[in-house]
């Protein structure tokens, strides 16, 4: 019995040691990366204690008693999820997907609340800035079409940079549900929290059903995912484009029209969101070209529906999709100042792009998933070589000047498959005695209420 005990002790040993080594090296490297841009005042530096930025450290206001019970919901509902997580040893056909919905939504709301109220959740759409504010100007959805490019300056800040999709959806909203800013935020939570449906199913092709639990798992749970699935409309802009990954990866495996029709529709819709589909197009074109040419090959259709539905826009509505990309791409270097830069200054926004991604995955996530990279040399399995065409796509885009800061935010599709590799290691080296996954929910759970709390994460 003592034999057994100690080696059960020593495989626990094994597998939380090398985590442990794993994350204090990423906090040194962190540490090291705010000491240097502190001291050198980079711009980064400058921004980031700049409210309402994404901040480093905010004083937390006096509450009332009412106020701080906002602060416990959080913990309830994860004591919740990772009940459900934990006991879950078989994923049911249907449930998880729809489990893991009710429960994101129920975080990601009750994290926005920690700020004392339900406004908190619709604070943020009141800005200036935000998409809401344009809705008015819709008189027409082809009108609207027609003359975005040309009223684009008019518009709000965020408008200036984005496609009209997001504009129409909560001119869709307001027409179906009602107008006001409340509406809009609420169909924005349920929206962003529906994101976690694709990820699960698409986890469960790539690497079973264990894995694709624990991976909705740590969803829940990641800090950008939740500080800004209730607060931004980034978050909304995620639901289709994991679609896009989910029919994109089953054209690529199965090629079948029907999924490649399916992953056509849906990197159009991606598009008429965000200019940054064009990340999610690179990642999957590359996991294509490393599964085989025939998968390569059968992206063709999907590339056909995307022209055909942006060229249709073009013909029959006068919407010009590369006008509006280069306005908006001429407006984002304008307010920005990086029609030019230094190396400096490329270095620093390059680096800061990469760093902030990397604390919105959440550092127990961070260093499972390099962990998991590190044995990619023999790309045994899809989900090994969908790995690596995430890691050459974050690092690419990283320090490609096309993003400029808020990274964090912006890039929150490429954080679903970042969860994904970490719940493979989770799941090559978790045993009853080892509560791997218990470890990593409860370390990105606390990393994200703390920064919920101390960080300036609104938008």
């Amino acid at each position: 019995m003592n034999v057994l005990q100690g080696q059960t002790k020593s495989r626990a040993g094994s597998a939380l040691g090398p985590y442990w080594g794993s994350a204090i090296v990423c906090l040194l490297i962190l540490a090291g990366y705010i000491a240097i841009i502190s001291l050198l005042h980079t711009e980064t530096a400058a921004r980031a204690t700049a409210p309402p930025w994404f901040s480093w450290v905010r004083i937390p206001t006096e509450r009332t008693r009412g106020q701080c019970a906002f602060l416990a919901a959080p913990l309830l509902v994860f004591a919740g999820w990772m009940g459900i997580v934990r006991y879950w040893d078989e994923a049911p056909d249907v449930h998880p997907g729809l489990l893991a919905f009710l429960f994101v939504l129920l975080m990601n709301a009750s994290v926005a609340c920690m700020d004392g109220s339900l406004a908190a959740i619709w604070r943020p759409f009141e800005s200036q800035s935000e998409y809401v504010n344009d809705v008015p100007a819709v008189h027409g959805v082809g009108v609207f079409l027609r003359d975005y490019v040309k009223y684009l300056p008019g518009y709000s800040i965020h408008a200036r940079t984005h496609p009209p999709g997001a504009v129409l959806l909560l001119y869709f909203v307001a027409r179906l549900v009602g107008p006001g800013v409340p509406a809009a935020a609420w169909a924005a939570v349920a929206i962003t929290a529906s994101a976690v449906v694709p990820f699960y199913l698409w986890a469960r092709r790539m690497a079973g059903d264990r894995t694709a639990v624990i991976a909705v798992g740590l969803y829940a749970v990641t800090p950008s995912l939740v500080l800004f699935g209730a607060t931004s409309m980034d978050g909304v802009f995620l639901a289709p484009l994991m679609w896009s990954v989910y029919f994109l990866q089953r054209t690529i495996s199965d090629r079948k029209m029907i999924y490649a029709l399916a992953a056509g529709i849906c990197v159009a819709i991606s598009l008429m969101f965000t200019y940054a589909t064009v990340c999610v197009i690179a990642m999957m074109l590359l996991y294509a070209m490393m599964e085989s040419v025939k998968s390569l090959i059968s992206l063709i259709i999907t590339g056909i529906v995307v022209v055909a539905f942006l060229g249709a826009l073009k013909i029959f509505i006068g919407f010009d999709y590369l006008a509006c990309l280069a306005r908006g791409r001429f407006y984002d270097h304008y307010s920005m100042h990086t029609f030019g830069m230094s190396a400096g200054r490329y270095l620093d926004i390059s680096f800061s792009n990469l760093i902030a991604f990397l604390i919105g995955v959440g550092l127990p996530a961070v260093v499972l998933w390099g962990r998991q990279s590190l044995g990619l040399m023999k790309l045994r399995t899809s989900n090994d070589r969908f790995n690596i065409a995430l890691i050459v796509c974050v690092l690419g885009f990283s320090f490609g000047r096309l993003f400029t800061h808020e990274t964090e935010r912006i890039w929150m599709f490429f954080m679903p498959p970042a969860l994904l590799a970490a719940a493979s290691w989770i799941a090559q080296h978790e045993n009853p005695r080892v509560r791997l996954l218990d470890w990593a929910m409860c370390l990105a759970f606390a990393q994200t209420w703390l920064m919920q709390v101390f960080l300036f994460t609104i938008w």
